[in-house]
């Protein structure tokens, strides 16, 4: 059973739930469609000296709703989480970050590199020249972005993504897609995100050589969405990281193999120096 925390940052609520013990603190960021809850079976499992962090980002879960990309967005949804953090009283934990959780990782160690004691990445992108399949890259073409982004991004082509996406099991897509607003906020992360790929992800790619924590990059091997060449190129890019590929597995890793993930992320938290 976690706790619950409700933080207001900058007129934010920010929903965080926490364990009560453990010797080393776990932040788990979820991705997109999704929020906290797309952690529970890898919480379930998780042994009892890790005390899991697991907040719904901005626009997602228990969280507030906002359709403003700059406070949604990595860079903006990390400057909230600093403070949400500290509220629930983190200690130098391990970000782990899957799909947009992964991006928004990267800039909480950005912006505070020696506030973390480790990094793992699952099943997301940090590179601004991630080649964008069509249809999607119609939401790039000026005369047809919006009436793409409506068409691609509706809550019947969200859910069959979370369909496609999982190759092990399933994803529940109605959890995932949460209410109307929390669907327009998946949207609005979307759509930005490939309107803006350079703006939003050159920073990011231009950090990955200079991070200095210890690393991990776990990926399905069956992912539609990055395909495993993607892991290889992350861990490639940070210095030390181990790649992990977890076969069978398609892009929902939290969900489709939720043992495999806690067993990952604790071997890593007991690989650390104290």
């Amino acid at each position: 059973m976690l706790n619950e925390h409700l933080a207001t940052i900058d007129g934010t609520p920010l929903l965080v739930r926490s364990g009560s013990t453990g010797a080393a603190d776990v932040v788990l960021l979820h991705g997109i469609p999704g929020s906290g809850r797309s952690w529970d079976a890898v919480v379930e499992r998780l042994p009892d000296d890790l005390r899991p962090i697991v907040p719904d980002l901005a626009g997602f879960g228990g969280s507030g709703r906002s359709l403003n990309l700059a406070r949604i967005h990595a860079e903006g949804q990390a400057a909230m989480l600093e403070a949400a953090l500290a509220a629930c009283g983190a200690r130098t934990p391990i970000l782990v970050g899957h799909d947009f959780g992964g991006p928004v990782a990267l800039r909480l160690l950005m912006r505070r590199p020696d506030a973390y004691r480790g990094l793992i990445l699952m099943s997301t992108n940090a590179f601004p020249d991630t080649p964008v399949p069509f249809p999607l890259s119609l939401v790039r073409a000026p005369l047809l972005s919006g009436v793409a982004a409506r068409l691609l991004f509706s809550r019947f082509a969200l859910a069959g993504m979370c369909r496609f996406g999982a190759k092990h099991g399933k994803v529940d897509a109605a959890a995932a897609l949460g209410d109307a607003a929390q669907t327009a906020a998946i949207r609005t992360i979307f759509a930005g995100s490939l309107r803006n790929l350079a703006e939003l992800y050159g920073p990011i790619e231009r950090a990955l050589p200079e991070l200095r924590v210890p690393a991990l990059v776990a990926w399905g091997d069956r992912d539609p969405f990055f395909p495993p060449s993607q892991a290889e190129r992350t861990a490639n890019a940070i210095p030390g990281a181990r790649l992990h590929i977890l076969e069978g597995c398609g892009h929902f890793l939290p969900e489709e193999d939720p043992a495999s993930v806690a067993a990952l992320i604790a071997e890593f938290a007991r690989s650390l120096p104290d």
